[in-house]
């Protein structure tokens, strides 16, 4: 763990390190929590590998599946 000491500037922005900013990447997710903020990286999830992931053994299963949806 490393602490680093950051100011704000007059517009309210904070500059992170250029290391902070390659682990965090282009975009982050600003949690507010009561005593602290937390920075989490905001990965893109490639929703294509789930694609054709299931299997369903009967059709009549997918009937029933279909009338809860």
């Amino acid at each position: 763990m490393k602490v680093i000491i950051g100011k704000f500037d007059v517009q309210g922005r904070l500059l992170l390190p250029n290391e902070l900013r390659d682990k965090l990447g282009d975009e982050v997710i600003i949690v507010d929590l009561e005593d602290r903020v937390e920075l989490l990286p905001r990965k893109r999830v490639n929703l294509k590998r789930f694609f054709d992931t299931v299997e369903i053994e009967e059709l009549k299963v997918w009937g029933e599946l279909k009338k809860e949806l």
